[in-house]
C-alpha cells in the first residue's frame, strides 16, 4: 500500500478499495485509511459518510490558496498480516500491528508523486511546511530523534523539488529559542499554552499578510466574548453584550464576505 493511499484516495474516489479498506470488528465497520469519526454499524452508512468527505475535501483542495502540511512522526503502523500501512489503529489489540521507521526516500518518493497530483489540481496552491516540535516518548528520546530526522531529511529533499513554497520554523523555535522545559507542559513532551502562544505569534508575524494580521485583531474579541461566561444572563447587561458583539460580528461579514461566521452570529443571537 503507498504510504499516501489516504490522500491519494481523497484525489481519486475511484481508488478506493472497498474490499481491502474497510473491515468490521465487534459489529462495527472501520476504515484503516480514516479517522476513529468513520464508524458505523452499517457499511454502506460508512462509505457514504466517505464519499460524502472525498467531495468536501476535493472541493476545498480546488479553492484552497494555502495548504499546511504538518510532520509528526515517521513512524508508521502496519498490518502484521499484510504490511499494509495504517492511518489509525481503531483501539484494536497490539498483536494486529506492527511498527516501524520510513525511510527517507520512502517519503521523498511517496510525497513527490502526491504534490505534483495536487498541484495539477490547484496551480496555484502554496504549501507552508512545518516539523511539529511534538515529541513522541513513547519509544524512547532516541527513536524520537531519528524520527525527527528522518523527516528533516526528507523535507530537505522534497523542497529541492518544490522550491518555491514556504518553511516554518515552529521546531527550531521551541528546541533553540526557547530551549526551557517552562516551555512544555507537565509531560514533557507537548508545548505548553505559553510556547504555543509565542510559536502562533511567530507564524502570524511572518506568515499572515497585512490585511490578514488586521483581520485577526478584529476577530479576536469577538473570540474572546465567545468564551466569557455571564454570572446573571437574561438581564439588560447581558442582552446588550449580545448585541454589540453580534453587530461586530455583522459589519466584519459584511466586509468579508468569504468568511464563515454563523457560529459567532448564531452564539450572540
Amino acid at each position: 500500500m503507498s504510504l499516501l493511499a489516504g490522500m491519494e484516495i481523497a484525489l481519486n474516489p475511484a481508488a478506493f478499495e472497498e474490499e481491502k479498506y474497510v473491515f468490521e470488528y465487534q459489529s462495527r465497520y472501520y476504515s484503516w485509511l480514516h479517522h476513529g469519526s468513520f464508524q458505523s454499524h452499517s457499511k454502506n452508512e460508512l462509505l457514504q459518510h466517505i464519499q460524502d468527505q472525498q467531495q468536501v475535501f476535493q472541493e476545498a483542495i480546488r479553492q484552497a490558496d494555502v495548504l499546511l502540511l504538518t510532520w509528526g512522526s515517521a513512524q508508521v503502523f502496519t498490518l502484521a498480516s499484510t504490511g499494509q500501512i495504517v492511518a489509525n489503529c481503531h483501539k484494536l489489540p497490539g498483536h494486529f500491528f506492527q511498527q516501524r521507521l520510513l525511510s527517507v526516500d520512502e517519503i521523498v518518493a511517496a510525497y513527490t508523486a502526491f504534490l505534483h497530483q495536487l498541484l495539477h489540481i490547484n496551480p496555484k496552491l502554496q504549501i507552508v511546511w512545518s516539523i511539529s516540535p511534538v515529541k513522541y516518548v513513547r519509544g524512547g528520546l532516541h527513536a524520537n530523534n531519528l524520527s525527527k530526522a528522518t523527516l528533516f531529511l526528507a523535507l530537505q529533499a522534497l523542497r529541492e523539488v518544490f522550491p518555491n513554497h514556504y518553511y516554518f520554523p515552529a521546531y527550531e523555535i521551541l528546541q533553540d529559542e526557547l530551549r526551557d522545559y517552562r516551555f512544555y507542559a507537565a509531560d514533557l513532551a507537548h508545548p505548553s499554552e505559553q510556547a504555543i502562544q509565542y510559536i502562533w505569534d511567530q507564524f502570524r508575524q511572518h506568515v499572515l499578510s497585512a490585511e490578514a494580521q488586521d483581520l485577526y485583531k478584529q476577530l479576536q474579541p469577538i473570540r474572546t466574548a465567545m468564551t466569557h461566561r455571564f454570572l446573571h444572563p437574561n438581564t439588560p447587561a447581558h442582552a446588550q453584550f449580545l448585541a454589540k458583539h453580534k453587530q461586530m460580528v455583522q459589519d466584519i461579514q459584511v466586509a468579508h464576505p468569504y468568511l464563515d461566521l454563523s457560529t459567532a452570529l448564531t452564539h450572540f443571537s
